[in-house]
């Protein structure tokens, strides 16, 4: 049985998520699909991981983490899994300039694709967020903070240390 403050974390925690705009977001099916999906045209012979990179940058840039501001147009903006923010206008604030706008890197694989980007208050360059797609290149999302490099990258030893 769980013990009283688990559930009391449990309940406050469920409370403020259903009580944000983002967290009980009942926006129609169609239009999340729409700000999940990448909106450019793949030219012909692009790498799969060019394009990939050349999506997940226009999405941070549309969704409001880089220094430019975020599209205009709030259907295309998506929400992260887990974001603590009453509003759109508090969410785009909370992301503002948090990462670089050009990727670090971007790979596909069978599964999917995915590119990485820095944090510009992060002089370490040890952590870094990370935009996921289906190899389709549709299903973009943002996914955990302060993700730190793989062991076999050679910047991984001097990062082990780092903190954030």
């Amino acid at each position: 049985m769980p013990s009283a403050k688990l559930l009391a974390m449990v309940l406050v925690w469920s409370a403020l998520v259903a009580s944000s705009v983002l967290g009980g977001q009942t926006r129609p099916a169609d239009t999340l699909e729409a700000a999940r999906t990448c909106l450019l045209v793949r030219a012909p012979r692009e790498p799969a991981d060019s394009f990939a990179r050349r999506c997940a940058e226009e999405f941070i840039a549309r969704n409001g983490y880089t220094s430019s501001p975020p599209t205009a147009d709030t259907s295309l903006w998506a929400p992260e899994s887990i974001e603590f923010a009453s509003s759109w206008a508090e969410a785009l604030q909370q992301r503002h300039n948090t990462l670089f706008p050009r990727a670090e890197s971007a790979g596909c694989e069978a599964g999917g694709c995915a590119a990485t980007f820095r944090y510009p208050s992060d002089t370490s360059a040890c952590y870094m967020r990370i935009v996921t797609m289906s190899s389709s290149f549709k299903g973009m999302r943002m996914q955990h903070q302060l993700v730190q490099l793989a062991p076999q990258f050679p910047r991984a030893r001097a990062c082990a240390h780092q903190k954030p």
